[in-house]
């Protein structure tokens, strides 16, 4: 969902007061920028719950606080998801520059491959926990705000029978985007994800660029293929995410 249908969402929330928001988050950066939202939120006299699993980083729900915590358990310790955070950021902020394109490619592929296994079991975490999802709907939550750099926000959302809102678009090449939400976005005039690109670009950067959203958007949907068959078993029903 887009920005402005965000903003119509909050001025909505903003005029029934006490409704129940469901947050399903990210870390890092994605987390300190989310918590603006649910401090305006809590302001506006709704109840926010946040979703959380044991191994959090920057989530720390063991402190008091004005935001409620549904806390699941992982089978990895934070230290693992640590180390899979600094595995993505060595690779964009220092490998991703010295590789070929096809490098680029591969190492894309196996820090994604990785993290994919990993996002299943956060999934399983909360999916797959039939007590809590029961007292989650009893809880009557209005809607889930859901960072879609973590899996499965959609698939709760759908599980407890309410509307979600994506905080962001983002995904490499916007590829999640292009394939699933049918977004327009040519990638000889509009700069890619994470390629670092403007939108003033020389012709070897348009080249560039429709190179980086063929590469990316293969990546994607080889990553998505592989939770079709999750996302059909969650839902008892045959489900294709791209």
């Amino acid at each position: 969902m887009q920005l402005r249908h965000l903003f119509a969402v909050f001025l909505f929330l903003h005029s029934v007061a006490g409704d129940n928001v469901l947050i399903w988050p990210a870390e890092g950066s994605h987390w300190i920028n989310l918590k603006f939202i649910i401090e305006e939120l809590i302001e506006r006299g709704h109840n926010v719950t946040v979703a959380v699993h044991t191994a959090a980083l920057y989530i720390n729900y063991s402190e008091p606080s004005a935001i409620k915590f549904a806390v699941f358990e992982v089978p990895f310790k934070s230290e693992t998801y640590e180390g899979f955070l600094k595995n993505i950021l060595q690779f964009w902020i220092h490998e991703k520059h010295n590789l070929t394109y096809w490098g680029r490619y591969t190492a894309l592929t196996a820090v994604l491959t990785n993290g994919t296994i990993m996002a299943r079991q956060i999934c399983d975490g909360i999916i797959k926990n039939q007590k809590l999802l029961q007292k989650l709907q009893e809880s009557n939550f209005k809607v889930l705000l859901a960072d879609p750099v973590h899996y499965c926000g959609d698939l709760l959302a759908i599980k407890l029978g309410i509307p979600f809102i994506f905080t962001l678009r983002f995904s490499p090449g916007f590829a999640v985007e292009m394939l699933c939400g049918q977004i327009p976005a040519p990638p000889s005039y509009v700069p890619v994800a994470l390629s670092e690109f403007t939108d003033k670009m020389t012709f070897t950067e348009r080249f560039q660029n429709v190179f980086y959203s063929f590469m990316y958007a293969w990546v994607c949907k080889q990553l998505w293929r592989k939770w079709d068959s999750y996302y059909s078993e969650a839902l008892g029903l045959p489900v294709t995410m791209c």
